[in-house]
């Protein structure tokens, strides 16, 4: 089974070429929503790690330590010992809905959302049960209900897309100076 630490890499891995820095807490809350809708779609967890909630939210123990040292920082690559191939086929279509459907937000965004007083943090911080367990069930149920996650179907997009200008008679895009020729 993969480790929280491999899932946070999945993610390290894809954003690493973007504009959009990943960091520490971006890295936590992908992984925070993988585990979600691993539980949902999948009917079991993707890594065995518990996630505590914590004052800012759902926490992965394991994750934070490991990226302890780049708080902040922009993360350019991953940490530690990673292969995607610790991942079930299933598995790298759930991480890549994932952050197709999460990828988009802010940290502080993600960090909002997975605060929100009626998910699984939100349960467990009524109860006055900081820096406790959040339990899989918890969050399965919360995912299964509230937070359905689109799947991303390539071979649709690619069939659907649409010319971003005229095109010539074999349906090829004109670049603006070819219209000069």
């Amino acid at each position: 089974m993969a480790s929280a630490m491999d899932v946070a890499n999945f993610f390290i891995d894809v954003f690493k070429g973007t504009d959009d820095p990943m960091t520490m807490l971006r890295a936590m809350k992908l992984t925070y929503y993988a585990q979600g809708h691993s539980l949902a779609r999948l009917n079991a967890p993707i890594f065995d790690e518990d996630i505590e909630a914590q004052t800012h939210g759902p926490v992965i123990p394991s994750v934070c330590r490991s990226l302890a040292r780049c708080k902040d920082n922009s993360i350019r690559k991953t940490v530690g010992e990673y292969s995607k191939r610790v991942f079930s086929p299933e598995q790298i279509k759930l991480l890549t809905d994932v952050g197709v459907s999460y990828g988009m937000f802010t940290t502080g965004t993600l960090s909002s959302m997975s605060r929100a007083p009626y998910g699984p943090w939100g349960k467990v911080c009524t109860q006055n049960r900081r820096d406790s367990k959040i339990p899989k069930e918890l969050i399965r149920e919360h995912f299964s209900v509230n937070e359905r996650l689109k799947v991303f179907d390539i071979e649709f997009a690619i069939k659907n897309m649409r010319p971003l200008g005229p095109c010539d008679p074999e349906g090829n895009t004109i670049l603006p100076k070819d219209l000069d020729d």
